[in-house]
């Protein structure tokens, strides 16, 4: 990554994009978004449904995430479906819930059909 290397100190630009990327994800609904989708894709209605907002609240925190890189979405017949789009930031979110929850607080997610998590779906252009 530029900016870090050794024990160098990363550069202010890049300080500043972490603080960012960590404000952005501040709203406990963004957080809640990030959180579902970190367990598979979804439309915005079951988002709705899981994060317990409104149709339009919960697509103006996806546009945002959106903007920032941290989700994406892909047409399916009728409706978007959103991912997360950067397995790192799932992980990050998971880690500190998961911290926060203590161990055995959360429920064990059961393993995904097919094998492991799939958080992209970026077209490959085929």
């Amino acid at each position: 990554m530029a900016g870090v290397s050794g024990s160098d100190d990363p550069s202010a630009e890049l300080l500043q994009a972490a603080a960012a990327s960590f404000g952005l994800l501040a709203s406990t609904m963004r957080l809640h978004i990030v959180w579902v989708l970190s367990q598979g894709e979804a439309d915005v209605g079951t988002l709705a449904e899981r994060v317990g907002g409104t149709l339009q609240a919960v697509s103006q925190h996806l546009a945002k995430l959106k903007l920032a890189g941290m989700v994406s979405n892909r047409r399916e017949g009728r409706r978007q479906v959103y991912g997360v789009d950067d397995p790192q930031v799932a992980t990050l979110v998971r880690l500190m819930i998961e911290k926060l929850a203590g161990p055995g607080a959360l429920p064990q997610q059961p393993p995904r059909a097919g094998g492991g998590e799939v958080y992209r779906f970026r077209s490959s252009g085929a």
